[in-house]
């Protein structure tokens, strides 16, 4: 009972975070894993966007024992999900080689940017 409404509380929170800056065009998922634990030695996926469909999709719970997290690290990641949609990656040449920019100094400006908006909000103020 508790972890849906956990998640239902998520689900509304980042949909106003996503109007907040903009991106109501977005659409926000919690992530569903197949099994209870994640093993961390091997990494694991906070976050992903999909920039065709538009679809963000953020683990909200840690990854080893499965608890909630803090709302303040979902809009955090929430945050980073949406600048890859504000600012999109680019091919750019490196010694000789053509290299995907996905995370460059303007990208991660964009991600405090969009960070300053959560916290100046009277509605999500309270979760920072």
């Amino acid at each position: 009972m508790k972890v849906l409404y956990f998640e239902q509380k998520v689900q509304e929170i980042c949909d106003c975070g996503l109007k907040l800056i903009g991106l109501d065009k977005l659409t926000f998922r919690p992530m569903r894993r197949h099994d209870d634990r994640v093993n961390t030695k091997r990494g694991f996926v906070i976050g992903r966007t999909n920039l065709k469909t538009g679809l963000i999709t953020i683990d909200i719970f840690t990854p080893k024992f499965r608890k909630p997290k803090a709302i303040a690290s979902i809009l955090r990641t929430l945050a980073h999900e949406a600048a890859h949609h504000q600012k999109l990656p680019y091919r750019s040449r490196f010694r000789g080689h053509l290299i995907n920019r996905c995370h460059y100094p303007i990208f991660y400006r964009q991600v405090t940017r969009n960070i300053n908006k959560f916290k100046k909000d009277k509605e999500l103020e309270i979760y920072f």
